[in-house]
């Protein structure tokens, strides 16, 4: 009897035992096994590309391929670049000018800032005189330009172009104003370049634009104003003698005719002396070739670099690169740096350039390129990461363990093959911005969403994704469960019995966490696995009660 009554009591002691771990286990162990340590699967278990990096702390990642970085592009002279982002451009000729005439100026040059051509043939009687370009309304005077107007507090105002009288009126109460040049844009030129040439311009060389074409012609008013030669628009086509007689009465010994023949035609400017064309496909080429020139000619500082659309900027930003930075003007367009303005920055390599945009039409993947030199920089494309939603927690330009991991998540979002590479190809699909579409947005505006499809966690915030993060789902045998959860129980440990590393429970036994195994296939046992690092990232920001649609 008592060796039965041992053994009722040992059996009921492992019941107890028993009964105990399963209520610890809690509810990852309530419907579905929970995910458990797998053996490395296809393509693991291959060393880090730098075997002596130290293991980051915390982070039990097993072995994983290392990413393969393979950007190549043209490289040149890092610049420190400064940016100035205007509101209008009213105000961006008043930031100019303060920047540039920050104690004050004696002759100020004013044109209306409605059509492209005033400001242009302005520019070089500006750079006459030696005063910035102020743009204003044709029917009133914006605020910061009469402030701006009165902290310079100049002695004579030249106005170009027609304006109100009321306009004119007011700047008369700031000082003496003279009007030069009023009638059609081709007159006005006509009426300027005289008047520069009266005041001291130099004459022996004469610009001639096309009058129909503002593009052709961004880089024309920092030549113009920083060299102070004459700038004269003339029609694509058309009197041919008249166009002499004016570029020879202003006594002109050389011709520079900027933009190609669909502005300005071979036949009006035949019996001109010693004519220069400056052109190149597009307004970014024609740009970057006038900066060449304006390099020649003298103006070899510190670039200004603009949107090839913003044809106000070229004429006051011109203005102030040419009088007050000696310096040429380029421009730029699309999601990176344009060609032309990068064969400028490889050929004469500055240390420095102003951008004066806004990141949305100079974006600010081309300041990167500016700054670190080059077309082809894995900062760069970090950043750009990093900005898309793919978890980069050190912008730093090494390659680690997360470059890897959000080169994943990006391939997947990307329709690419997930293979840890990043090449030029993914860098121009990096630069299209591909995002992932909410496929639930009858959810709250924040939620949580797992694509099993794609392998991917997508963190969606105000009804967009805004984080994509590389998963690894159940594999077939146990495959996760599909259908829309609500998070009931977050645990901010590592429990060591089966690696699940802060995991945070959606459904019975279903949860997203952290693991040092994350294969690019579906290997769980019905989970979300996650590195661990992105785990860390993950756990904040999915709070309890949140929402989460597997489909």
């Amino acid at each position: 009897m008592g060796t039965i009554d041992r053994t009722h009591g040992w059996l009921a002691g492992v019941l107890t035992m028993l009964l105990v771990l399963a209520l610890v286990a809690g509810p990852a162990a309530a419907a579905s096994p929970p995910d458990q340590l797998d053996p490395p699967g296809p393509g693991e278990g291959t060393p880090l590309r730098n075997p002596t990096e130290p293991p980051l702390a915390g982070y039990g990642t097993m072995a994983q391929p290392s990413p393969s970085i393979t950007l190549d592009g043209r490289a040149w002279r890092r610049a420190a670049v400064r940016r100035m982002a205007p509101a209008n451009r009213y105000v961006g000729s008043a930031r100019v000018s303060r920047r540039g005439w920050s104690h004050g100026a004696r002759r100020v040059v004013v044109a209306p800032g409605t059509n492209p051509f005033d400001p242009m043939v302005a520019s070089s009687l500006a750079g006459t005189v030696g005063g910035p370009l102020l743009l204003t309304r044709t029917r009133s005077v914006p605020s910061k330009v009469d402030r701006e107007l009165r902290r310079l507090n100049p002695g004579r105002i030249y106005v170009v172009g027609d304006m109100r009288r009321r306009v004119v009126t007011r700047l008369r109460n700031v000082a003496t104003v003279v009007r030069v040049g009023r009638g059609n844009r081709y007159e006005t030129s006509v009426a300027v370049a005289r008047r520069a040439a009266k005041l001291g311009a130099r004459r022996r060389t004469v610009i001639v634009a096309g009058g129909r074409a503002p593009a052709q012609s961004l880089g024309a008013a920092a030549l113009a104003a920083g060299r102070r030669y004459p700038l004269v628009l003339t029609k694509r086509a058309g009197k041919r003698l008249r166009l002499q007689r004016r570029v020879r009465e202003l006594g002109a010994r050389r011709t520079l005719v900027i933009g190609n023949q669909s502005a300005v035609s071979a036949g009006i400017v035949r019996n001109l002396p010693r004519v220069r064309r400056l052109a190149r496909p597009g307004a970014a080429g024609t740009a970057a070739v006038t900066a060449a020139a304006a390099r020649r000619h003298g103006l070899r500082g510190s670039p200004v670099l603009i949107n090839r659309k913003n044809w106000p900027a070229a004429s006051y930003a011109g203005v102030w690169a040419g009088v007050r930075r000696d310096a040429p003007l380029l421009a730029t367009a699309g999601r990176e740096l344009a060609d032309p303005a990068r064969w400028w920055f490889n050929r004469y390599q500055p240390r420095k350039a102003v951008v004066l945009a806004t990141k949305k039409s100079v974006p600010v993947v081309t300041t990167c390129q500016l700054r670190r030199g080059g077309m082809r920089r894995w900062y760069c494309a970090e950043r750009l990461l990093h900005r898309q939603g793919y978890h980069m927690p050190h912008v730093d330009g090494r390659v680690d363990r997360f470059t890897l991991w959000a080169v994943y998540a990006f391939e997947k979002v990307a329709g690419r093959s997930a293979n840890g590479s990043f090449g030029n190809a993914e860098w121009r699909r990096l630069l299209r911005n591909p995002r992932h579409k909410v496929r639930r947005p009858d959810l709250p505006s924040t939620h949580v969403e797992i694509d099993i499809g794609r392998q991917l966690i997508l963190l969606v915030k105000n009804g967009k994704v805004a984080h994509h993060i590389h998963t690894s789902t159940g594999k077939s045998s146990t495959p996760m469960v599909r259908g829309t959860f609500t998070v009931y129980e977050k645990r901010d440990y590592l429990q060591t019995y089966n690696m699940m590393y802060r995991p945070i429970f959606f459904y019975r036994g279903y949860a997203i966490h952290g693991y040092p195994s994350v294969p690019t296939y579906p290997a769980s046992h019905g989970c979300g696995r996650v590195y661990n690092g992105n785990m860390d990232f993950l756990y904040p920001k999915i709070f309890m009660g949140e929402r989460v649609a597997t489909y």
